[in-house]
This record gives C-alpha cells, structure tokens and sequence, in this order.
C-alpha cells in the first residue's frame, strides 16, 4: 500500500466518484480502479460498493476513512514541517477561532506573530464554536480559540482566559432591572451553536424565577458588531461578551444592564489543537505569544 492509495480513497470518499475522482487526481479512472483493488486486497475486505448510479462506502470503508484523513494530514503537516526547519522563514498556518476571540484577541496575536515572522503565511476562520470543533476534530485547523469546551476526545483543550456574558442597552437606560423585566423586555440573541448563546442558556436554566422558553427573543444575530448597532438604534437589549463590548461601554456609546436575581455569567476561553497532531514549528511560536499574551492580561 503506497500514500496515493489512500489520498485515491479519500478523493472517491468525498466525491462519490471514480470518474470525477480521476478527473480531479489528473490520472484514469482505470488507475482509480486499480488502485482501490490493490487497497481492498492490501486490507483483505471490500471498501467500496459500486453500482452505475451510486458510490457507498462500506463498513470498513468508513472506518478507513476516518483514519485516512489523519494519514493525509499527517503528509501536509510533515512536509510544512520540514520546509520551515531553517528558521522559520517558510510556511503556512490554518487558524480558526469562535465570534470573540477570532474579532477580538486573535488579530492583535497574529500582528505579534508576522512582525517577528513575515514569511510565514495564514488562514483564519471565524466562525461560531461548534463548527471551529468540528474543523477541528477533522484535522482541518492547525489551533483555534473558541468560547467552550466539549466532550470530544479528539481535542485539547488549554484555558486562555476568563470571559463574562452582560447585558447591554441604550446609553439612557438607568443601568439597572430586576429579572421579572428583563424576562419581558425584547432581546437580540446571538444564533444557535454561538459559545456566547450557549452559556447564557446553560446559566438561566439554574436560575428561579427565568420562565419556561426564556428570554423575549425579537432578533438572533450572528454578527457582535450589527447586535451591538441595534442596541445602538433602539431595537432592544441584548447580551454580549464583555470584551466584545468593552470599548462601547468606555466610551459611554453603550451600557451595561445589571439583572437583580441574576448571578455573574462567566466562562473561559480555550486553545484548541489536534489530539495527536503533529504541532508545526510555526504553530509553537504562536502558541508561545498567546501564552505572553494571556500572562500579560493576568498582570
């Protein structure tokens, strides 16, 4: 069994064909076919079910396939490895980070890291929590922050800092309401699968006196910036990270709403990597700034 082999499954694996998976490799489908027979015989089990319409992974297949991923990987990351062997002056990088920290705490990280390293080239993504671990767990990120941890056992997680939800509305709100109003009062939410969402939900489910349902949602927003312009404009309250926040409420542009009956909503966030991935040179000295970084904020 060669590497090829495997990167042909894969390639058949993600596009239920072998005449598209031999167009996209740039060889025959005939070669495509030799191939994952000398792969079922290597295995001595049958991999594949292929009739003219249809492509199915079998049993084994899918099993294979879940390991295959992290074989192809290990290639890219092994190749990115030795290339950027000679100082770092080479390479590339694929972060991901949750709302917050991907807005908020990852760009000033990253300018941190291409002042000393301008060579070294990357990608980030943002996107809401759930979908940065499932990147994740597929291998398709090399570190990421996100807002909460999970029960994956694919993950590592390392805490990077302390977090608190808040409720924030107009400048001439009096800054104060019992918990009673702001059941009633409208709110903007933040969208499903967003770590922010979630803590909060997690936290009123403990609290008496929070009805069946919760909040009077008027609004859900993927985007802190367009929640905290509708606050802005009147729309309603919302609830937002602190950090997220922070500059607005300094400046007087926004205010934070104390809730009477309503405890302190904190949560940490977290750096993520591959369990058994192999770390990237390049990866270690971002993760040796965000370890700076989160030191200096303790202080």
């Amino acid at each position: 069994m060669e590497l090829r082999h495997i990167e042909t499954f894969l390639k058949i694996a993600e596009l239920r064909s072998f005449t598209r998976a031999a167009d996209e490799l740039c060889i025959t489908q005939p070669t495509v076919s030799k191939q994952i027979v000398d792969l079922e015989r290597f295995f001595d089990v049958r991999l594949i079910d292929r009739t003219k319409r249809t492509v199915t992974l079998t049993k084994a297949g899918e099993i294979l396939l879940e390991y295959a991923v992290d074989i192809v990987n290990l290639k890219k990351d092994t190749i990115e490895a030795i290339a950027s062997f000679r100082g770092l002056r080479k390479g590339k990088m694929t972060l991901g980070a949750s709302t917050i920290p991907g807005i908020y705490i990852m760009p000033r990280l990253l300018c941190t890291f291409k002042e000393r390293y301008a060579g070294i080239s990357f990608e980030l993504i943002i996107s809401d929590t759930k979908d940065i671990l499932d990147r994740m767990e597929n291998g398709l990120l090399d570190i990421g922050i996100v807002g909460a941890k999970s029960d994956t056992n694919k993950v590592d997680f390392k805490k990077l800092v302390d977090d608190t939800i808040i409720f924030i509305a107009p400048p001439d709100h009096p800054g104060t309401m019992t918990l009673a109003e702001l059941m009633d009062h409208p709110v903007i939410a933040r969208e499903r699968g967003s770590g922010t969402r979630n803590t909060l939900e997690a936290a009123l489910a403990k609290v008496r006196g929070v009805r069946k349902g919760g909040l009077t949602v008027i609004a859900e927003l993927s985007d802190n910036e367009a929640i905290k312009r509708a606050v802005m404009n009147g729309m309603g309250m919302a609830y937002i990270s602190r950090i997220a926040a922070a500059a607005e409420i300094d400046a007087g542009t926004l205010r934070e709403v104390s809730v009477q009956g309503l405890p302190e909503i904190k949560r940490s966030l977290f750096t993520i990597t591959r369990r058994g991935k192999t770390i990237l040179p390049q990866v270690k000295v971002l993760m040796e700034i965000i370890d700076k970084w989160r030191r200096d904020e303790k202080a």
